[in-house]
């Protein structure tokens, strides 16, 4: 009974000194960016646009037609590669992380778009890389915001313009 009481003990401290605030372990690239590290998965999507381009009205397309899935893959899921070269999607804006955290802000803050929120409720992030995500850079600091849904175009891989 000690035993057990004493490793859910160190469960507990390890979880709490390894769990971040709203980083999800596939992003850990853009979290050290510039610091040396193995993870080589992030795949962002810059904004080309000024912060007043709408949606272009591209075909639009569901997360699930954005993702293939495979749960022996680590993370399960992975960008279409049917995707059409230009689409648009709507997705929640579920974390961001200010530029200046990370000295690149050439191009903006990260931005982690979702298909929904889990239970809509923002302030809690589903720490696994099963969750299906993409990351977006953007320059319009306090146009997308955290909780909100918005219809995204992208064109060629680059964020192209976006609507609320």
């Amino acid at each position: 009974m000690r035993f057990s009481s004493l490793a859910a003990i160190v469960g507990l401290v390890a979880l709490a000194f390894t769990s971040g605030c709203g980083y999800l372990p596939s992003e850990d690239s853009v979290r050290t960016a510039g610091k040396s590290t193995a993870h080589a998965r992030i795949n962002v999507k810059p904004q080309t646009v000024t912060c007043g381009t709408p949606a272009r009205g591209f075909r639009k397309l569901g997360f699930k037609e954005v993702f293939t899935f495979d749960r022996n893959a680590d993370p399960a899921f992975a960008e279409s590669s049917r995707l059409p070269a230009q689409f648009d999607v709507y997705a929640y804006v579920w974390g961001h992380q200010d530029c200046r955290a990370t000295d690149s802000c050439d191009k903006g803050d990260y931005y982690w778009l979702i298909e929904r929120g889990p239970g809509n409720d923002f302030s809690t992030w589903v720490v696994t890389p099963q969750y299906p995500h993409f990351t977006i850079q953007s320059s319009c600091r306090g146009q997308l915001k955290v909780g909100e849904r918005y219809r995204f175009s992208f064109s060629r891989g680059k964020l192209v313009g976006f609507s609320r």
